[in-house]
Order: C-alpha cells, then sequence, then structure tokens
C-alpha cells in the first residue's frame, strides 16, 4: 500500500485585519450566495482555451454538492437522535448543524471552493478524477472552517481548542504543546526532534509509572523551545504584514490548529486513504511539521508542510471489511482483517499556504 494524498496541493487560507484595514475573509468567492451566482467559467476566471480548467470545474460542481449533502444528512440524522432522547446538544454540536443545515451558508461555502478550483494550479494542469477533486475540496474546507473558528466568538465556535504561550498568552495550541514529543517539527528549517530514548519512554511505559526527573526536564526544555521557537517566528512575520494584535493572535491560532491533532485527524479523514485502517504488532507512525515563509507573486506567506508515515503493519481494515466483521459474528474468517507485504507503508502529505 501507498498513497501520497494531497502532495503539493497547496490551498490559500485566509486574510487576517491588519493595520492596513484588510477584512477577515476565508476566500473573497464566499461573500457570493451560491455557486451559480458565482459562476467561475462566466466570471473569466477559466482563460480561452482552458479546456482542463472547465473539466474539472465541472467536475468539481458534482462533487462539491454531494459533499455538502451527505453531510447534511449527517447532521440532521444527529439533530434528530438527540430531540428523539429529549437531549439537548453542546453548543459546538448546534454549531455545526447551524452551518450544514443552512442552505444559504451552504452554498457561500459552495461558492469558495468552486473559486479555489478556478485558481488551483493542479486543477489546470490535468483532469482529476472525482476522488481526487473530494479529498482536495475536503481539506480545502475542513482547512478553511477550522480558521473561521478562531476568527468567531467562542459562543458561534464548533470546536473547543483552547490556546497558551510562553512569549504570548493565548498565540499556540494547548493540543500541539500536549503532544509536541510525538512529531518532528522543523520552524524555518529549524529542526526539534525529541531523542527515539526519552520520545518512548514518555509515550510507553514510563509515562505511567513516572518518567526520571531528567527526563522530565529534558521534555519541559523541548517543548519549552518549540513553543517559544513558534511564537517568535509567528510573531515576527505578523509584524512584517503589519497585522494587528487580534490579527496576529488569529494568526497564530490557525496555524498552530494545524500544527496540532486537528491538522492530522484533516489529513486522515480527507485523504483518499481515509477508509484504510491499518492495525498489527509494532505498527509506527512518524509525523512532521515543516513551517516556513515564501514568497507570493505579490507578498510574503507562511508554507505548512504536514506529513505522517505508516509502517511496519501487516494487516489493515476497510470500510467494506469492517462492514464485513459486523455482519459475521459466527465467522472469524470472514471478520478478519485482510493482509498485506510488512514492507507496505501508508503516506499521506499536503502543504497549506497562509496569507495575510
Amino acid at each position: 500500500l501507498g498513497c501520497a494524498p494531497g502532495d503539493g496541493a497547496a490551498p490559500q487560507m485566509i486574510g487576517l485585519s491588519s493595520g492596513r484595514g484588510r477584512w477577515p475573509w476565508p476566500c473573497r468567492v464566499c461573500r457570493s450566495s451560491s455557486p451559480d451566482e458565482f459562476d467561475v467559467l462566466k466570471a473569466g476566471m477559466v482563460p480561452a482555451g482552458g479546456h482542463v480548467l472547465r473539466t474539472n470545474v465541472a467536475t468539481a460542481k458534482a462533487v462539491i454538492r454531494h459533499m455538502f449533502a451527505e453531510m447534511a444528512e449527517r447532521c440532521a440524522d444527529e439533530q434528530a437522535r438527540f430531540e428523539s432522547r429529549g437531549d439537548r446538544a453542546p453548543q459546538q454540536k448546534r454549531n455545526e448543524w447551524a452551518l450544514y443545515l443552512d442552505g444559504e451558508r451552504v452554498r457561500r461555502c459552495e461558492a469558495g471552493l468552486l473559486g479555489f478550483v478556478a485558481r488551483h494550479p493542479e486543477c489546470r494542469s490535468a483532469p482529476l478524477p472525482p476522488a481526487h477533486l473530494r479529498s482536495l475540496l475536503m481539506f480545502q474546507h475542513a482547512v478553511t472552517e477550522d480558521t473561521w473558528d478562531v476568527c468567531c466568538p467562542e459562543r458561534e465556535r464548533r470546536h473547543c481548542d483552547t490556546f497558551e504561550g510562553h512569549l504570548t498568552h493565548d498565540g499556540i495550541n494547548s493540543q500541539l504543546i500536549k503532544d509536541a514529543h510525538r512529531s518532528e517539527w522543523s520552524v524555518e528549517g529549524r529542526p526539534f526532534t525529541v531523542p527515539a530514548e526519552d520520545r518512548s519512554g514518555v509515550a510507553g511505559a514510563g509515562a505511567r509509572t513516572g518518567a526520571s526527573e531528567e527526563r522530565q526536564l529534558v521534555m519541559a526544555a523541548f517543548r519549552d523551545g518549540l513553543v517559544e521557537a513558534l511564537e517568535e517566528f509567528l510573531v515576527e512575520f505578523c509584524k512584517r504584514q503589519e497585522l494587528s494584535a487580534q490579527g496576529t493572535r488569529q494568526m497564530m491560532q490557525a496555524v498552530t490548529t494545524q500544527m496540532s491533532q486537528c491538522g492530522l485527524a484533516n489529513l486522515e479523514r480527507c485523504s483518499q486513504a481515509s477508509n484504510i485502517f491499518v492495525s498489527g504488532e509494532g505498527l509506527e507512525q512518524r509525523t512532521a511539521y515543516n513551517l516556513s515563509t515564501m514568497r507570493t507573486a505579490l507578498d510574503e506567506a507562511l508554507k505548512l508542510s504536514i506529513y505522517c508515515l505508516k509502517t511496519s503493519f501487516s494487516t489493515y481494515h476497510t470500510a467494506e471489511s469492517l462492514a464485513r466483521a459486523a455482519d459475521s459474528h459466527d465467522d472469524e474468517d470472514a471478520g478478519g482483517p485482510l493482509f498485506c507485504s510488512p514492507s507496505s507503508y501508508l503516506y499521506q502529505y499536503a502543504t497549506l499556504r497562509f496569507s495575510a
């Protein structure tokens, strides 16, 4: 098994409020109320002879509508279950329902994704299969909504993320700090990696029985160094972009949220390998986040690369095999995992661009 969905994808994210009066908006075309009102084919975003892009836009329209129809159906089912039990859903869950069950808001999301397709270089190079476009669009939508979340008042958010910091009060996602030892990091080319012996001690039995004081000090120093490096790097970037204090906080929170479990979950859930569940004794997972600056046609931007590599497994499940397992209580062979070579691997990779 080998899979690298999203390789090379660089979706542009948000513009945050700054001293120059920029308005926070995840995608300019989201102001349109529907894909028909913002038709990328009629708006001149497809150059003459752009047959490849026209084909991808047409395919994307069908993919997008199916995506949001699935989301609306899931939310309606969840809402009905809560109501049938007489339970009140958490505010975050109600906010999610409000997004996908509101036709006007869904049409804005659809228009934004069509604009993204029209601008994305990969969509101009070759006709893309529906599965590829779905993966790309789901990931773009997930990250855009996560980014919007940090810009919303707390009562309107769909997630319960908290933020903290050393040089800032609330610039770094708390989950990033908690899981820092589990991944490899690079901040503008400066590497941050916990030695294997210390990482295994924290994640394994040593964490349950009480790791040595020396190891705890090593881990604390590692987390402090990573957090401060991220804060310094992001604050300096925001200063160059002349962002306001609020814009700086929102940019830092948006970027570090994707550098936490949330970003990895987006990659897992949206990739074309999302229906492959690897298992087996000795399974190893390696994750890495690389944050740097890049030049764009007009200005400077942040480039965040995320990858996840799973190795050392020889069995796996798919959605179909899990369904068979659920229906085959008395037949162990029918409900068992699928087998693959011990040299198999699962590789997922994506690149995000954050602009102000």
